[in-house]
């Protein structure tokens, strides 16, 4: 059996400072061992629970991030980035938005049957019935205010009266006042907005 050095300890049964779970640190000028209820971990559930800021100086891994709230001056990434999982989320910009390079792709939708109604998230619809197509608008206060559609007959030739396309908006709500609006002729299109509460207006 090799020999062993001598080691002097103080203080050994001395308890450990905070609530359950709490993380020992340093604390004071002394090292004196301390614990806070903003730093616990939980050894049941393997769960570190940071309460408070952090700063990470190197790199910070991990499978997963589930983000309540990210403020950041500047993110710089390279790839695909996707936001959302679902076509009801909404994500708010404050301020202006720039695409320095790049195009912006609106939603589209290729309507090919005899009637549709329109979701809030559809920017640009395709009509491609060379028949009566109805389409029905979404309420104004559900698609917000300012929110842009576009339809357009995408069929060839001249269509008729007769298979019109017409637009219907929601109960009790308007296009230019009118509770209705149809279009028929060569390649028609109509282009309207939401005023966000009971209207929509053709511009």
């Amino acid at each position: 059996m090799g020999k062993f050095g001598w080691a002097h300890i103080t203080d050994s049964n001395k308890v450990a400072i905070g609530p359950d779970g709490a993380v020992q640190f340093a604390s004071g000028s002394d090292g004196t061992i301390s614990g806070s209820s903003q730093f616990v971990f939980n050894h049941n559930t393997n769960f570190l629970v940071v309460s408070g800021n952090m700063d990470v100086g190197g790199t910070l891994r991990a499978n997963t991030f589930d983000v309540i709230t990210t403020t950041k001056t500047e993110i710089e990434i390279s790839g695909n980035t996707n936001f959302g999982n679902s076509s009801d989320d909404q994500h708010v910009f404050t301020g202006s938005v720039s695409i320095v390079s790049g195009g912006l792709r609106q939603h589209y939708y290729s309507l090919s049957t005899v009637s549709y109604s329109v979701q809030a998230y559809d920017s640009i619809i395709g009509v491609s019935n060379v028949n009566y197509t109805s389409v029905t608008l979404p309420s104004a206060s559900v698609a917000g205010a300012g929110k842009i559609l576009i339809i357009k007959d995408e069929t060839p030739g001249t269509r008729s009266d007769a298979n019109k396309i017409a637009i219907s908006a929601s109960g009790g709500q308007s296009i230019d006042n009118q509770a209705t609006y149809s279009f028929s002729g060569d390649s028609p299109a109509l282009t309207i907005y939401s005023n966000g509460i009971s209207k929509w207006f053709i511009y």
